[in-house]
């Protein structure tokens, strides 16, 4: 029925949807629609492939858990010693909620911003 209402974005239809080679706009979706307000967005560098082959990439990170959305949809969700062993991240730069919504806003792009890529 076409008269049925929109459901807003939200933390599950986020972490379900296709974010291929779009992580920093995901990394950015995730902070606008998760519960909690106090995760960061990392920008750095991660190993991916069997070539383990480094690349730029961003993620979000609070406390323990890290979100990388770029990852397939079952394993987006991540103890952080355990993403920080498979990925080996390099970081360059970690924001805020606020620091992220700003430059996004400032530059008009999602990132990376100032950091080297």
């Amino acid at each position: 029925d076409d008269d049925e209402p929109v459901q807003p974005a939200d933390e599950r239809h986020v972490m379900l949807r296709d974010w291929t080679g779009l992580c920093y706009t995901a990394a950015l979706a995730w902070l606008g629609e998760a519960d909690e307000k106090d995760w960061v967005v990392v920008h750095g560098t991660v190993v991916v492939g069997k070539e383990q082959r480094r690349i730029a990439h961003a993620w979000c990170e609070r406390g323990d858990l890290v979100v990388d959305l770029a990852q397939p949809v079952e394993t987006r969700m991540f103890m952080k010693d355990v993403y920080y062993k498979s990925a080996k991240p390099e970081i360059h730069k970690v924001y805020s909620r606020e620091e992220a919504l700003i430059l996004a806003i400032k530059s008009r792009h999602d990132g990376p911003w100032d950091e080297p890529v």
